[in-house]
């Protein structure tokens, strides 16, 4: 599974409603899961924000039969509850989407309008500097968790799903607006070690994948414009160093060694990777779901500061007149003076 986001979100909703359901709501493959399509709509519509909703797809290779709509239902859940944690579900509204016409794959797709729905404040979803490390752990969770292809192994030649490149619409996050590859948010506001060195790592396997990297000193001269500083090439690795780190950083693995090739030695490099990919599966879980935690602290905490103080709207009182007979009125009579309280909204799937 691969998470991704979409820039769109200025227009009116129609357009995402009309790409995820057709205009006529008759798109092949298409399937409202959650949500009311007419009510988002005239969500985003109603919001007076410049940034009117945020919309993405969880992308997976595996089709749409393989999942039971009980394993749909938690992904869902837990997408939401990592995006809005802090907040209640009637804060916020989303529609999910399946589309499963490209070959059978799974796709879930959302629409969030963004705004919160007691105080009318602006709410942004996702914003990759502050959240996407939080959503890559909980990607991360998931594909181990559910035995997932994993889009981050070495052995996977396309790194990027090329189906949602093709989109019609809407188009992805790109470099405008500092938008950029999540590698490179990464590589250039690492949460810890390990995310900088896998995310280096990715960013020269797709290099070499290309034939941009044909020696090692092409190697050297891709980390230096990555804005890494080479401080230290040893006959089987390359020590580095970023603003953000206390210690340099070795890198080690065929493609920084000495001797390096370019592609023909590509699939010994691949293999290298892979198996240290496999080995270390363990110790990466432990540290998605420290990642995760933190990550959802911290965006409690800010949910929180703005919207915390905002009650729940007190349920309007009806006063119900009806016509009774003098058998019923001792009976309805109880029942009014003592009512079973009721919810106001309905509850998450």
């Amino acid at each position: 599974m691969i998470v991704k986001f979409f820039r769109r979100g200025k227009g009116a909703g129609s357009g995402p409603l009309n790409y995820l359901l057709g205009s006529n709501e008759h798109r092949e493959g298409a399937k409202v899961l959650y949500g009311d399509p007419k009510l988002t709509e005239q969500l985003i519509n109603a919001t007076p924000y410049k940034q009117k909703y945020k919309s993405g797809v969880l992308s997976f290779t595996e089709d749409a039969d393989q999942f039971s709509d009980e394993q749909k239902k938690d992904i869902m859940q837990r997408f939401e509850d990592t995006l809005f944690v802090g907040l209640e579900t009637d804060q916020y509204d989303i529609l999910w989407v399946e589309h499963t016409d490209k070959d059978g794959r799974l796709e879930l797709n959302f629409v969030i309008p963004c705004q919160e729905l007691r105080s009318g404040k602006s709410l942004q979803p996702f914003y990759a500097q502050a959240d996407l490390t939080r959503v890559n752990a909980f990607k991360n969770i998931i594909n181990k968790e559910y035995e997932l292809t994993d889009p981050n192994e070495p052995n996977r030649k396309r790194l990027i799903n090329p189906y949602i490149n093709n989109a019609p619409r809407p188009t992805l996050y790109d470099t405008k607006q500092n938008k950029k590859h999540e590698d490179d948010e990464i590589i250039k506001d690492p949460a810890d070690t390990y995310a900088l060195k896998a995310a280096i790592d990715r960013k020269v396997l797709e290099s070499m994948q290309k034939g941009m990297l044909n020696n090692r000193n092409s190697v050297q001269y891709f980390l230096e414009n990555l804005g890494l500083t080479i401080e230290r090439a040893t006959k089987k690795s390359i020590s580095i160093s970023h603003p953000a780190m206390k210690r340099s950083i070795r890198l080690k693995g065929a493609v920084y060694e000495e001797g390096f090739k370019g592609l023909e030695q590509r699939p010994h490099v691949i293999e290298d990777w892979q198996q240290d990919y496999e080995r270390k599966s363990y110790s990466r879980g432990n540290r998605d779901l420290m990642t995760w935690t933190k990550g959802m602290s911290i965006k409690k905490e800010y949910h929180e500061k703005l919207y915390g103080y905002i009650d729940m709207p007190i349920p309007v009182e009806l006063a119900i007149k009806a016509v009774i007979s003098d058998d019923q009125h001792r009976t309805v009579a109880h029942k009014i003076e003592n009512p079973t309280p009721q919810p106001s909204y309905s509850t998450r799937p």
